[in-house]
């Protein structure tokens, strides 16, 4: 597998990235602001515990970054698309950034396939659901 080109990201995502593939949940939570949120269509996440909470899980269903399909950033807003594997499976993930004092302070993520059906599993608060579930209107 070809080594993952972060050449030309802003340091806060190359920071990111490289913690998730070593999966070192610390050194991921040091990336994230204190007032932190992230938003995904599973539901949101508010601060640094639940954060590390969900992302903790995240790291044992083995998910990797192997491409960054389209990526830009300015000063404080990151936007990317990649290619992820999961449990060996392709994934593409998508998201935004938006930070804060150099940290990422609200997360906009998502991610297709199998993965989503994963977290779309855990209990969070903020699920609207889909189109047509019972517990969306």
């Amino acid at each position: 597998m070809e080594k993952l080109d972060l050449s030309g990201c802003h340091p806060i995502f190359v920071r990111q990235i490289d913690c998730l593939q070593n999966k070192d949940i610390e050194g991921l939570l040091e990336t994230y602001h204190p007032e932190a949120v992230v938003v995904r269509f599973q539901g949101v996440l508010t601060g640094i515990k639940e954060i590390g909470d969900t992302f903790g899980r995240y790291m044992d269903i083995q998910a990797r970054y192997e491409q960054l399909l389209e990526y830009t950033h300015t000063d404080d807003t990151i936007f990317m698309r990649a290619l992820m594997s999961v449990r060996g499976e392709r994934e593409l993930g998508f998201g935004a950034y938006v930070l804060k004092d150099g940290l990422i302070w609200r997360q906009v993520a998502g991610i297709e396939g199998g993965m989503r059906d994963w977290f779309a599993g855990q209990e969070d608060s903020g699920h609207a659901g889909q189109p047509g579930d019972a517990d969306s209107a």
